[in-house]
Order: C-alpha cells, then structure tokens, then sequence
C-alpha cells in the first residue's frame, strides 16, 4: 500500500499542464526532422546563429512530434512508471511491510520529479536507474544479472540516439569499476568501511568486452564518434551553467533548497552510520555523482536514483532494529493500518483533485508567463527580419509560429550548447539588464523587440529614442526600431 501510495502520489505530482520551455523547441525540430526527412547539422531557427549543431536528442524530438503534447504526457507518465519500479526494487522495498523507513526517500523521489516535464532528459533517468540496478547487480554476481549485462550495448545504442547528452554515462560507470578494481590491486588498502572486493577474472573480461562494445555503440548514431566527447563539452560549458538555472548550483536559501538538502545528506547519512561494508566503486560514484549534483541541479536527480541503490543495499535499519521498533506496535498493528490506509487514500484523492483541477482551469499547456497569442499574432503581421525575444519564452515563441506557419526566425531559444558563446550570454544579459543593455543592442540592430513584464527590458526601452512601444497588451510588449534618415 505505502509503495502504490509514493508511485501515485508522485505521478500524480508530474501531472501538470505542460511549462516546459524545452518541449515547445523540441517539438519543433521533431517536426522539421519529420516534413525534411533529414537530422540538421546546423542550427535552424535563429536568425543570428546558423552555427554548427550535433541534434543529439533528435530521436526523442521526432517522437514528441508524432505523439504531440498528449501523447507525450502520457508516454511520460508510462516512463516514471518504469522509472519508480526500478527505484523499489534497488531500495528493496517490500510490498508486506505496512511501513519501511526507506519509503521516506522513495516518496522524496517521487516527488521530486514533478520538476521534470515531457523532454528527452526523462528517458536518461530511467536508462540510468537500468544501467545501475544491472551493472551492481551483476557485479555482486546475482545470477539474473549475467544476462541482462549484455543488454548494455544495446542500451546505449537506443540512448546516444534519443539523448546522447547523457549516453556517456555507461562507458564511465564500466570505466570506474575498472579504476577501483586496479586501485586495489595496486593499493590493497584494509579497511573496516569498505569490503577488498576486486573482479573475477570472468567479470573482469565481461567488463573490457562490454565497454568496447559500448564505444562502438556509442558511434551509431548520425554525428559517429563526435558523440564519444559531446557529452563532456555539454557538462563542462561554464555559460550554460552560468546562464540556464537548472545548470545552476542548487541553492538552500528557500524551501525548494531544504528539500534539495534532504535529498542529498539522507543517503550520506545513511553511509556514515551503517555498518556493513561497502564496495570501493560504490563509494566512489556517490563521491562523484555529490560533486556533479553541487556543480550543477541538473544531476540532482541522478544523484537520487543512485543513492536509492545505496540505501537499499547498506541501509542503516536492519531487520532486527525493525523489530525493535515495531514491537510496541505489534497490538495495534491493524487499527494502526486501515488508519494509515485511510490517510494515504485521503491524501491521494486530494492530490489528484488539485491537479485535475489544474488541468479543468488551464488545458493541456500552460503558456501563462510565456508570449500571448495576440502578441505572437502581432508578430506575423509585422514579419521582423532582426527580432529579440526573452531566452525563456523563445521555445514557445517558436511552437506558436511553427503552429501558425510563419517562417519567421527568431533570436534564441533553449539551445544552449550551441548559444552558449553568444546569444545566451547576450539574450539573458538583455532581458533583465545585467550588462549595458546599449552595447548588445547596437551589436544585433533588432528591428522588433518582444519582452514580457516579468522581464526589466521593457522599462529601459520606454526610454529609448531609437524605439517605439506599439503593441501592449499587459503581458508582452513589442518595440519597433525608429528608422533614421
């Protein structure tokens, strides 16, 4: 019941009417891939940019095309599904426990994810919860496992193609078990906190088959081995994660930071207090992946499903410390369970009331912060050649025409990887006047500009000589460039 209780809740928290910037773009390039039956090389959509592009998510963007928003919304349910199974069966969880202490971070999870819409990054979540509850299985030689290892190439070859931002993430983890396993070889250091464990010979051919095997997966796809190196331009450009928020740092200065706390001092916690002893790779990649998770909010949720395998397999309540603390419930144990079964019910109709009502006030999308149709309408009629637009709402901006025809090309949108020298740094800078708002303008010579009010651009240009305000309509504003002569 607690196990049904945290999956729905959770899938009922990601059942939102879809906001996500980077789903309007995706879907886009889904459907030029779709009407040109051909992957682009170059960015298509930006009149300043038409710089070079490796479309690594471009299986995923032609999905989301043909499935449109309902379908994606579905398919994503279906996908956390999948994605919260995993976690349960690496956390250990047990149908017949009325409670386990380890629901309480299976449903922090689940929870958690609301923050993440329809967009390739979700198929990367359940890809990685496969690629760890199979790769530790195997090498803790659960026999289930010696099959399913070899489903690694395989794999890889479905994830370069739908999301090869994250694909890297096989070839590394096989990498770093053959890393711990020399260092102990090397360096047999006796410790009571980690077990001597080094690969069988078996395991250790499996594991140098298997990763050249991957590398070469990882080379089908339609940029080749490019995508062998991608991945680690992608997480190493200091713009995007100074520019795009969720490359950010977490921060804990709010509520969202404290639950983010949670999520990553329970499993420490947890490690510092257990006295089993753990494996030198399994140690490690919680080391890595808290690094990778403090760098950036991005790996947050990677952070999490791997620490579910780490609770599950070392948590610090064994069975008989359960026993002792369920002992004085024993008596009450079936009132104390149709009053739980009774709250879990009550919370989950409740949840679920709110959420559909969400979706009976705003429909399918919610465009609330991004350009109105009015605005976007006003757009078309005046055709710029040299528009800006916010960073932001520059995905849905590019839905909206795309949804109306119009070939009209915008500044920027999501496409961080390939804006991150110019136009990001330029478009945020511009919107929210971090920098001389003048010398960026002058740079570009827009002849229409669209801000919103939730942007401060618009109080600069009220004052400017060289543009005019003709479209209001509360939300977004468009500016025309006064031509001189």
């Amino acid at each position: 019941m607690s196990i049904l209780f945290c999956i729905i809740v959770g899938l009922l928290f990601s059942l939102n009417p879809i906001n996500d910037n980077d789903f309007f773009w995706h879907s886009v390039v889904g459907s030029w891939i779709s009407n040109n039956h051909t992957i682009p090389n170059v960015e298509l959509f930006s009149w300043a940019s038409g710089e070079k592009w490796v479309a690594h998510e471009w299986l995923t963007e032609l999905i989301m095309y043909k499935l449109g928003p309902v379908g994606c919304l579905t398919i994503m349910l279906l996908i956390f599904i999948l994605l919260y199974i995993l976690m349960a069966k690496m956390l250990k969880l047990k149908f017949k426990r009325v409670f386990d202490f380890k629901l309480v971070y299976f449903l922090i999870m689940c929870i958690f994810f609301k923050v993440t819409g329809p967009r390739p990054y979700i198929l990367s979540l359940v890809f990685f919860a496969y690629l760890v509850y199979v790769l530790f299985s195997y090498l803790d030689d659960k026999k289930w496992a010696h099959k399913l290892i070899w489903t690694l190439p395989v794999l890889q070859i479905i994830w370069v193609n739908l999301h090869g931002g994250s694909s890297s993430l096989i070839y590394i983890f096989l990498i770093g078990v053959l890393l711990c396993h020399y260092f102990l070889k090397i360096i047999p250091i006796k410790n009571s906190r980690w077990t001597d464990f080094t690969l069988s010979k078996t395991q250790l051919k499996t594991i140098y088959l298997l990763l050249l095997l991957v590398l070469i997966a990882t080379c089908i796809n339609p940029f080749g081995y490019e995508m062998l190196l991608y991945p680690f331009t992608n997480m190493t450009d200091t713009s995007m994660t100074s520019y795009i928020v969720e490359w950010n740092s977490p921060s804990f200065h709010n509520l969202l930071g404290l639950y983010i706390f949670l999520m990553i001092v329970i499993p420490l916690f947890n490690l510092i207090m257990q006295n089993k002893k753990m494996k030198l790779h399994e140690i490690g990649f919680q080391l890595v992946l808290l690094y990778m998770c403090l760098k950036s909010q991005r790996f947050i949720g990677m952070y999490g499903i791997y620490s579910t395998w780490t609770l599950g397999k070392y948590f610090l309540i064994d069975k008989d410390t359960y026993k002792v603390l369920s002992k004085p419930f024993i008596k009450y144990i079936k009132p104390l369970t149709i009053a739980f079964s009774i709250l879990l019910i009550t919370i989950i109709g409740v949840v679920g009331y709110k959420q559909i009502s969400t979706f009976k006030d705003i429909g399918i999308i919610d465009n609330d912060g991004f350009y109105t149709d009015e605005a976007v309408k006003k757009l078309i009629e005046l055709k710029p050649e040299r528009l800006f637009n916010d960073y932001s709402q520059g995905g849905y901006l590019l839905y909206k025409l795309n949804e109306y025809n119009s070939d009209i090309k915008i500044f920027s949108y999501g496409l961080g990887d390939v804006f991150s020298k110019d136009l990001l740094p330029d478009t945020v800078n511009l919107s929210d006047l971090y920098t001389n708002p003048r010398d960026i303008i002058n740079k570009y010579n827009f002849d229409y500009m669209i801000t919103t009010k939730n942007h401060t651009l618009h109080y600069y240009l009220d004052e400017c000589n060289d543009y005019k305000l003709i479209y209001d309509d509360g939300e977004c504003f468009i500016y025309e460039k006064i031509q001189s002569f």
